[in-house]
């Protein structure tokens, strides 16, 4: 079982600045888990309807231990009933973040698409998984191949809307022509899609669940 979308988000994401990306900043982490979230109803183990549901019970109770924390609180959410922004609460979490980021991150090293660096943060020091510039490389490629062909894979799309409602698009083709002709390209060959329509509403609820924590955080710490 492969997360392919959160893989390829943290190849495109993860930087060694002021701070890592992905152990420090808030919505790059949310977004991550949920980039997680959408390679498991993709891989059939989830299903998105009026709620999160668990679409095939053995493929769940079989996904790799780094998805511990993140199986244990979804069953917790979908056993109380929650409705589907509250079941999304879960994305926001830094300890499912954090697992989910080393269980990656150690497979990405192996295969040799990132490099591992020790970095302290606050009274911690963590292991920061750098993707190198050929695996960056490797990602932009195949979006742009993805786009270009004559049908989107399911991780494409998914990768796509992250980027999107982050904003970072640009960040990712830096051209401005060549974003403008791939984002009309990539809107027009979706747009018919059943499964770009269910992961866009369900990106829009996790939008407003990530604003809301973000106010919250700021209110307490202010």
């Amino acid at each position: 079982m492969e997360l392919t979308t959160a893989k390829k988000y943290l190849l495109l994401t993860e930087r060694i600045g002021k701070k890592p990306m992905l152990r420090t900043r808030f919505t790059a982490q949310a977004y991550f888990v949920l980039a997680a979230l959408f390679d498991l109803v993709d891989q059939g183990v989830l299903e998105i309807g009026d709620v999160i549901s668990i679409k095939d019970d053995q493929k769940f109770a079989e996904l790799p231990d780094y998805l511990n924390i993140f199986k244990s609180e979804l069953t917790d959410e979908i056993q109380q009933g929650h409705d589907m922004p509250t079941q999304l609460a879960i994305i926001t979490s830094w300890d499912i973040a954090n697992q989910i980021y080393d269980g990656l991150g150690t497979g990405l090293f192996a295969d040799g698409l990132v490099d591992k660096k020790l970095v302290k943060t606050n009274l911690d020091t963590h292991a920061i998984y750098l993707p190198t510039d050929a695996a960056r490389r490797q990602v932009r490629d195949y979006l742009r191949h993805q786009i270009d062909g004559a049908k989107v894979n399911q991780d494409a799309i998914s990768l796509m809307l992250i980027l999107s409602e982050l904003d970072a698009l640009k960040w990712v083709f830096t051209d401005k022509d060549e974003l403008a002709n791939l984002a009309a390209a990539f809107q027009q060959k979706v747009d018919g899609y059943a499964f770009y329509a269910k992961e866009k509403a369900l990106a829009k609820v996790a939008q407003d669940v990530i604003t809301k924590k973000k106010f919250w955080y700021d209110s307490w710490l202010s």
